[in-house]
C-alpha cells in the first residue's frame, strides 16, 4: 500500500464527507421521500462518471483514487440509502420504497453512463 495514495484518498474522503454533511445541514428534510440522499447519490454518480472519463485519464492514479474513492466514495452513501429504504418499509410505504430503490439504482447508473460518455466524447475531440 502506498502511504501517499492513502493520504490523498483520506483528504478526498474528508472533502466528500464534509460536503455531504454541509448539504444535509442546509436542505430541509422531507419525510415522504428521501430527496437529500437521492440527489447526493445521483450527483455523486455523475461526478464519478466524469472522474473515470477520458479527459481525467491524464491525472495520476493517486489523484484518480483521491477523487473517485475518497471524494465520491464519501460524498455518496449506501448506508444512509439503506437506512432510508428500511424506514420507508418500516412505515409500510412499500410503493415509495420500491420507487426509491429502483430510481436510485437505475438513475445512478444512467447518470454515471451519461456523464462518462459525454466527457469521453469531449476528451476525444481535444
Amino acid at each position: 500500500m502506498d502511504i501517499r495514495t492513502l493520504l490523498f484518498v483520506a483528504i478526498g474522503g474528508m472533502a466528500g464527507a464534509a460536503s455531504r454533511w454541509a448539504l444535509l445541514e442546509v436542505w430541509p428534510d422531507n419525510t415522504t421521500w428521501p430527496w437529500q440522499i437521492f440527489i447526493i447519490n445521483m450527483a455523486g454518480s455523475s461526478i464519478l462518471g466524469l472522474i473515470v472519463s477520458k479527459p481525467f485519464q491524464r491525472l495520476s492514479p493517486r489523484s484518480i483514487a483521491a477523487l473517485a474513492t475518497g471524494l465520491c466514495g464519501s460524498f455518496t452513501t449506501f448506508s444512509v440509502f439503506s437506512l432510508d429504504l428500511a424506514e420507508l418499509l418500516r412505515n409500510n410505504q412499500i410503493s415509495v420504497a420500491l420507487t426509491y430503490l429502483g430510481s436510485s439504482i437505475i438513475g445512478g447508473l444512467i447518470l454515471f453512463l451519461l456523464s462518462k460518455s459525454s466527457f469521453d466524447r469531449i476528451g476525444l475531440s481535444k
